[in-house]
């Protein structure tokens, strides 16, 4: 496969799974609201602006219309639901060839029918219906990436790149309900509840562990859990999985690397505790957690992307 192809492949899918988080937490916060004190939904508002935009990007305002603007429809801010979906769409267009119809159909529909909307145009009625719609509109496209399209190397770099965006995603989002910030407010029994939605565990979770919201058991369950599709092993799970099916005659040097990182990595998974963490070293748990996937990542593009043909000679 062509460097080229891998790459814009892999970016896809990372824009793709940032689309679809972004989009869910805001409906998820947007449909809370009603349930919490003026106080408590600022406090929240102010994780979901550090979840998903950098300072640059924050609105100055934080009133949930504002915040939801800056979030899903500022074309400026590229970590924004249409931002995301425009890059997306951007590299999905330059390996065209590379997917099914139906995966670029769904996904220029998706991109067509929210580039016009605005946060003014549906504030006034329901404006969580719309973030639950491009909610639906993405699960249906993962499902049309995943019976349409043959399971081949190109196949597992779209898997590569959407699992390891949610590994750190879900780390991140994490980091901000466990680490105690100077001046941060932290978070009460709603909040646990509010982030397993957004995580779409609170089903999941409520099975496992009944209705007892307890943050040392969410911790387990977003961590650890192998099989829950949004938890951080089962994404390393994913991303090792993928690795091993990519660039299968690269030569065992070049791929040396990326292995050890991965192997790290699925060790830190597999064998940690959370009684561990829980006594005060989550935070820094987590943090690794995203360095290792920035090591992953790197180490992928100059292993298979970026390397220059000397390398091969």
């Amino acid at each position: 496969m062509l460097s080229r192809v891998a790459d814009a492949l892999y970016w896809m899918a990372r824009y793709l799974e940032r689309g679809e988080h972004t989009a869910r937490l805001v409906a998820v916060k947007l449909e809370s609201m009603v349930e919490q004190t003026r106080e408590d939904a600022d406090a929240s508002w102010h994780r979901v602006v550090e979840a998903v935009s950098g300072e640059e990007f924050a609105p100055r305002a934080h009133d949930a219309f504002s915040i939801t603007q800056a979030l899903a429809f500022n074309r400026h801010n590229p970590s924004s639901l249409i931002s995301s979906l425009r890059f997306a769409r951007d590299n999905a267009r330059q390996v065209r060839e590379h997917l099914s119809t139906e995966v670029w159909e769904h996904l220029n529909k998706l991109y067509l029918r929210l580039q016009p909307v605005t946060a003014d145009a549906v504030w006034r009625h329901s404006p969580e219906r719309v973030f639950r719609e491009a909610l639906e509109d993405f699960h249906t496209l993962h499902g049309v990436i995943l019976s349409t399209l043959t399971h081949n190397e190109g196949y597992h770099f779209l898997r590569l790149g959407r699992y390891i965006e949610r590994a750190q995603l879900i780390s991140h989002l994490l980091d901000l309900h466990f680490n105690s910030r100077p001046g941060a407010v932290s978070p009460r029994y709603f909040d646990w509840l509010v982030l397993l939605k957004f995580c779409c565990a609170f089903e999941p979770y409520s099975r496992a562990y009944t209705a007892s919201i307890r943050p040392e058991k969410i911790a387990q369950f977003l961590i650890f859990d192998p099989e829950f599709p949004h938890s951080v092993r089962f994404a390393v799970d994913q991303v090792v999985d993928s690795l091993s099916r990519v660039a299968p005659a690269a030569p065992p040097a070049r791929r040396a690397n990326v292995e050890r990182l991965a192997g790290r990595l699925k060790a830190a998974v597999d064998f940690g505790q959370v009684e561990d963490l829980m006594g005060g070293t989550i935070v820094g748990f987590l943090a690794d957690i995203t360095r290792q996937c920035e090591q992953i990542h790197d180490a992928v593009h100059v292993s298979y992307i970026s390397y220059g043909a000397e390398t091969v000679l």
